[in-house]
Order: C-alpha cells, then sequence, then structure tokens
C-alpha cells in the first residue's frame, strides 16, 4: 500500500546574528512578556508548531492516502542524517512530502536526490519550490493545501503521474474549507510551544508585489463547522496555550469570517488573540470585532512613509494621514500597534527612508512593538521575475531577513540599503526602550474599550 510520509526539516541554525537586531528583539521579548506573561521562547527546537502538517494530515485522510510524521528539527542539516530514518520510515513508491524555507532549500533538494534514488516520490511545497532545478524532484506544489492537491497526490500514488495544477482566479472563492487540520503527529508540541495558529480564511485579495502570500489571489473560507472542530481539538491537544495567533493574511478581509471566529470563541472564552490586517480594512465594525473577540494585539504592514512608492509597489493605501488615524484609532482603543516594518524594498530611496524614520518617531505613542525584516525576493512574489535579473546571490543561505539584499536595489547600493535598515532597527529600538513599563496583564478596560455589534 502506498503511504505518505510528512516532513519536518531541520532549520540550520543562524550563524552570526546581527548584533543590533538582536538586541532590539531582547528588549521586544521583555516588553511582550511582560504585557503577556504566558508567552515564552522554547528553549530548544520550534516556536510554532508546523501548522502545514496538521492540514496535510486531514488532506491526505480525506484520499485514503494514510501519513506518518518524521520531525526532523532536532536532527543535524546532513542530507545523510536525514535521509536514514526517512528511507527506514518508507518504501519505494511512497510519497515524501517536504516544505523547506530558503535556508534549508538545498538540504531539501539533497534529500529529494538521495530519497528520489532510493524510489521515493518527493512532493516539495513552500514559498522557494518554484526555484527546484527541472526533475530534481518528482512534482512542485506551488498553491493552496485544498482538494486540488489531493488529486494530484492521489494520481501519483497511483503512477499516473502528476496532474497540472490550474492558477487561481482573483477573487473570494466558491470553494469552501469543509475539513479541519488534525493535529495527531502534533501532539508532542503540547507545553512547548507559546501560541496557537488558527485560520478563518486562506489568502489574501491584496496584491503587494513585496508579498510572499500575494500569490494565492484568491480567500478561501474556512466553513464555521470546520473551525469549530479545530478549535475543539486545540483545547483537547493544548490546553494549557491561551494565546492564539489569528493567521488570515488580513483579518476582516471577509465579514463571514470574523463572524465565524466570533461565534466559535463566544461560547469557548479564556482565550486572547493577536491578530494581522491591512490599513484599509481598519474600519469602526473591525475595531468593536476585535475586542468582541479577544485581540489585545495588531499586526500591520507599514513599509515606508511614502505613499507614492507604496503605490509603485502594488500596496494600496489612501495616504500617511489616513494611516495614522488608523494606528491611532487602534491604540486608542486600547489595542496594541505592531509595526510589520520591512526594508531593503526596491523603490526605497534616501528620502522615503528618511520619511519613514521621521513618521516613526512622531507617532511613537501609538506603537508598541515591531517585526523588523530586510526583503528577500522569494519567487511567489509578485516582484520576483522582475527582479530577478538583479538577483547576484544565489546561495539560499543568504537568504535570510536579517541579513542584506540580495539583489541590486533601484536606488539604492546592496551596501547602503542594509545601512538604512540598520537605522530602521535603531529608530524601532529607540521607541520600545523608551515607552513606559507594560503591566503584567492586559487592562481588563481594553477588552471592553468599544461596544460589540453583532452585525461583525
Amino acid at each position: 500500500m502506498i503511504t505518505s510520509c510528512i516532513v519536518q526539516l531541520p532549520f540550520p541554525s543562524t550563524h552570526d546574528p546581527d548584533a543590533r537586531l538582536s538586541a532590539y528583539y531582547e528588549d521586544y521579548d521583555r516588553r511582550f512578556r511582560a504585557f503577556l506573561p504566558e508567552y515564552f521562547i522554547p528553549s530548544d527546537g520550534l516556536w510554532e508548531m508546523p501548522l502545514w502538517v496538521a492540514h496535510l494530515t486531514a488532506l491526505l485522510d480525506t484520499a485514503g492516502l494514510g501519513s506518518s510524521f518524521q520531525d526532523l528539527s532536532r536532527t543535524p542539516a546532513d542530507a545523510e542524517a536525514c535521509c536514514d530514518p526517512l528511507l527506514r520510515a518508507t518504501a519505494p513508491g511512497d510519497l515524501v512530502l517536504l516544505s523547506p524555507l530558503a535556508q534549508n532549500f538545498r538540504l531539501a533538494l539533497d534529500i529529494a536526490g538521495r530519497l528520489g534514488a532510493a524510489g521515493r516520490h518527493v512532493v516539495l511545497g513552500g514559498n522557494m519550490a518554484p526555484l527546484a532545478p527541472e526533475g530534481s524532484v518528482h512534482t512542485v506544489h506551488r498553491g493552496q493545501l485544498d482538494a486540488g492537491l489531493v488529486s494530484r497526490l492521489v494520481a501519483i500514488a497511483e503512477a499516473q503521474g502528476g496532474r497540472t495544477e490550474k492558477p487561481p482566479q482573483r477573487g473570494l472563492s466558491a470553494e469552501r474549507i469543509t475539513w479541519a487540520p488534525d493535529y495527531r503527529h502534533l501532539a508532542g508540541y503540547g507545553g512547548k510551544v507559546p501560541m496557537l495558529r488558527l485560520n478563518a480564511s486562506h489568502g489574501c485579495l491584496y496584491q503587494c508585489a513585496f508579498c510572499g502570500d500575494a500569490w494565492s489571489k484568491q480567500l478561501v473560507l474556512v466553513e464555521r463547522n470546520a473551525l469549530a472542530a479545530e478549535v475543539d481539538e486545540l483545547a483537547a491537544r493544548f490546553p494549557e496555550t491561551r494565546l492564539v495567533y489569528i493567521g488570515d493574511k488580513t483579518f476582516g478581509q471577509s465579514r463571514e469570517a470574523v463572524a465565524n471566529l466570533l461565534r466559535v470563541f463566544r461560547e469557548r472564552p479564556g482565550y486572547r488573540f493577536i491578530v494581522q490586517t491591512h490599513v484599509m480594512q481598519v474600519k469602526d465594525w473591525i475595531i468593536d470585532a476585535m475586542h468582541e473577540l479577544g485581540v489585545v494585539a495588531v499586526e500591520l504592514g507599514f513599509e515606508s512613509a511614502d505613499s507614492q512608492m507604496l503605490k509603485r509597489l502594488g500596496k494600496l493605501s489612501r495616504g500617511l494621514d489616513d494611516y495614522t488615524t488608523k494606528i491611532h484609532a487602534l491604540s486608542d482603543s486600547g489595542l496594541k500597534v505592531v509595526l510589520n516594518m520591512m526594508g531593503g524594498l526596491d523603490e526605497e530611496t534616501e528620502a522615503s527612508h528618511a520619511q519613514t524614520v521621521s513618521w516613526l518617531q512622531d507617532n511613537s505613542r501609538a506603537l508598541w512593538l515591531f517585526n523588523l525584516y530586510n526583503f528577500v525576493p522569494y519567487p511567489l512574489t509578485p516582484d520576483f521575475p522582475r527582479l530577478r535579473e538583479r538577483i547576484f546571490d544565489w546561495d539560499y543561505a543568504h537568504w535570510r531577513e536579517d541579513l542584506p539584499v540580495v539583489y541590486r536595489p533601484r536606488h539604492l547600493t546592496p551596501e547602503r540599503s542594509w545601512d538604512l535598515f540598520q537605522e530602521k532597527i535603531a529608530a524601532a529600538h529607540r521607541i520600545v526602550r523608551t515607552s513606559a513599563p507594560e503591566s503584567a496583564a492586559a487592562p481588563e478596560s481594553a477588552a471592553h474599550a468599544r461596544p460589540a455589534q453583532e452585525s461583525a
């Protein structure tokens, strides 16, 4: 019988971490845990469960393929060391499913070569998969984890060859996710991760040129019953973990998805949430819904204070004044505002950088924390085809969001682009260091600062 083996690859150690970024995240951690004391940084292993494993497990069950799981996260990042347990756990003809990141992409290809030579069928997914050389794996999956993938896997298992993926059409998908992820392979993470991740929708309708999720083009909703079943399983398997990150790329793109979350958790109290959204989605009903749900922090992308630069990068905006109004509305309502700040973008200039740093300082009272990233031209970002000829470093170990860019920006040298990112780190650090100390728990008033609306 053909079976499938889902593999969590080892993540190579981050060598020589940037000193300024490391110092910033030490203060970030202190500030975060002062407000959410239940949060912790795992001493080893992954800080977050590989959610794709749970989704894939359920999909494989629907296809009757069955699955096993090999967690190699603590295995040395060496192809031979990784292949030994995989060869023992599988037989010729079995499927082996890998989802590498940039830093372990070469490792994944080396593993795939060895497994392929031993008769295993390697399926590669994730945001790096399109860069796999022709013939290096049995099939590459570029889309959502959905019924389309299942049909391709069944075809491979039945020796019919892989089926071609249909490009998604932009818009709200007519298909719904009716199944709940199955966490049986991840039960060992109980008590070892500080946060759970949950999706009420998958995908994003925005088209930001620098975003690694813009490829989805569609928004696929999770049916309420499936969402409730997943929450029940999370509560049963991870009863001590009550902090949940809502993985919807853009909270509020679907009123139905928000309503489903509110309905599911209305009878399951005691959870607190972090959400991410787009500034264009920040409206009164969204803020009301966040408070009703129990959201304590909101992440917003903030790539630049230069609205014209963002327009050239495909990010919709009503301008800087509107952005400023929105972040103050969130903060004044009692929500913590976290900016997902990105440096290294192609359109950045000295002037746009200076405007960004000045805006951060002027609005520091409304800003709680910053997630800091330097741009990496992943192959599924809309800008990749345009930037590809300017990529000068194809050593994927260097494709990191805490290292200098691996391509040549339009207006800056790579070295100057990195200098400006360092200045952004310094600006964020000044704000976090000088902010007022946090209380040890979320203020009771924050959860009721705005009246709830049933229409949400």
